[in-house]
């Protein structure tokens, strides 16, 4: 099929409209950066900033829930933000690091459902580059777990040879790969243990008595190291004594590796300041609350197997033995409440919650905006950047937004709704009555039901 030429003039025209549609799209996005500038100003909403690590300071580890597919990042987000575009865009490069090994191995898009943060690898400030050799080399060695291989994936456990699918979920698999490189390229800078050589002379040979053969072999092996020097791979600090933190998600996942340096300190990834905050409160106010809820069981239950035992035993008890005992449930009741002291956590939980709103809205000399005065805000128009006709910072009210409504109307409402609610239930009644008495009745109606159904096709 021959494409056809575009003529001069066309060429110029598109070429102007996509000029256009650039400058619109450009100061779209800067109106709409205004407005919500505008939007936070007016709620007193101040954006938090945290000081920036210095690059290749922190390494995130992100593994795929599905496959264990490992990729390392110097960003914390698999979705970046830029401050042009307001929106997230896919970090391609993340994906760029997995290599094609058979249909399917390479997922087609990030999820954030499959992908989840596997470990946080975290250098002193000022090991910037020692952070970045890191990164290249573990993305060094990842890649050759997944371009070299042997029997261990070629075959499975009774060795016979496996079908492709199966080889490629093999591959696909870097979990513990990648915990033992973290641990080895890690481990490479920490600092050299002091190790005292002893000549190949002064050392006991096999024939002199006191010969061991496993201090003979550590002698050897420091003479050889001391004569070759360390093995060396390009990394960037190595034997510098350059400590470590290691942030996991699952602390269990640390023992893939065999051996850790002494440089490296492990300990779990903290969840955010106020998620862990609020997780805590909740956790607590759970417990306490399962535990009010236990004693309260126990207490029902003793009081029902002692009804059990004698139905009858309150009508065996005089009106004064019944309030005395009444009372006694009534102190129980209390002393458990007093114990666990669930509603006293409760009101300080919703006191929390208000905190953090409070310090969401927080101005000076301002406080939370009511919902009188929110919708008076919306009603206004916010001045903002335009590039067309002036635009409101803040979307104007629908025509049909209902007025709130006065006591009396809401009292008339209600009214309304409770005598249809007792219409209803009278006219289900006499049904129910009628239903009863002329059962050839209601199966007449039924029949009949039916039959407009059949005849306006809705069966």
């Amino acid at each position: 099929m021959k494409i056809p030429k575009l003529p001069a003039g066309e060429i110029a025209r598109r070429a102007v409209q996509a000029k256009e549609s650039i400058e619109v799209s450009t100061k779209a996005r800067a109106a709409a950066h205004a407005s919500e500038k505008a939007l936070h100003h007016a709620f007193g909403i101040k954006k938090k900033t945290i000081p920036r690590a210095e690059h290749g300071q922190q390494i995130f580890v992100f593994n795929h829930l599905q496959r264990n597919h490992v990729v390392y990042s110097l960003t914390r987000a698999m979705k970046v933000f830029p401050p042009i575009l307001r929106h997230p865009i896919p970090n391609n490069a993340a994906l760029a690091q997995i290599p094609f090994n058979g249909k399917k191995s390479v997922p087609a898009a990030l999820r954030k459902d499959l992908w989840h943060p596997f470990a946080e690898i975290k250098f002193p400030a000022g090991a910037g580059p020692i952070g970045l050799s890191v990164f290249q080399k573990l993305r060094e060695y990842r890649r050759r777990h997944e371009l070299e291989w042997g029997d261990e994936v070629r075959l499975d456990d009774e060795g016979n040879a496996r079908k492709k699918k199966d080889r490629a979920k093999a591959i696909c698999d870097q979990k513990a790969n990648s915990v033992a490189d973290i641990a080895t390229v890690v481990s490479m800078l920490a600092a050299p243990e002091q190790v005292t050589i002893v000549k190949k002379k002064d050392a006991l040979q096999r024939h002199q008595e006191g010969f061991d053969p496993e201090v003979f072999a550590a002698q050897k092996a420091a003479r050889m190291k001391a004569h070759f020097g360390p093995v060396n791979i390009g990394l960037i600090g190595a034997e510098s004594g350059t400590k470590v933190e290691i942030l996991w998600n699952d602390l269990h996942d640390a023992e893939f590796a065999e051996t850790w340096g002494d440089n490296v300190e492990h300990s779990l990834m903290p969840a955010l300041p106020h998620q862990s905050k609020r997780w805590a409160l909740r956790k607590e106010h759970a417990i306490l609350r399962s535990g009010e809820k236990a004693a309260m069981r126990e207490l029902a239950r003793k009081e029902q197997q002692r009804d059990e035992v004698d139905p009858e035993w309150r009508s065996k008890m005089s009106p004064e033995e019944l309030d005395i005992l009444e009372q006694e449930k009534a102190e129980k009741i209390e002393a458990i409440k007093e114990e666990f002291k669930s509603e006293e956590r409760e009101i300080a939980l919703k006191a929390e919650w208000a905190e953090e709103k409070a310090a969401k809205y927080a101005r000076t000399g301002k406080a939370i905006p009511s919902p009188s005065e929110v919708e008076s805000l919306f009603r206004k128009d916010v001045p903002m950047v335009t590039y067309r006709a002036p635009t409101p910072a803040v979307p104007a009210v629908a025509k049909n937004h209902p007025e709130p409504l006065t006591p009396e109307e809401k009292a008339a409402r209600e009214s309304k709704r409770q005598a249809a609610r007792e219409l209803y239930e009278r006219r289900m009644a006499e049904q129910a009555e009628r239903k009863a008495n002329d059962p050839e009745w209601y199966e007449r109606v039924k029949a009949e039901g039916l039959k407009r159904k059949a005849e306006k096709n809705l069966l």
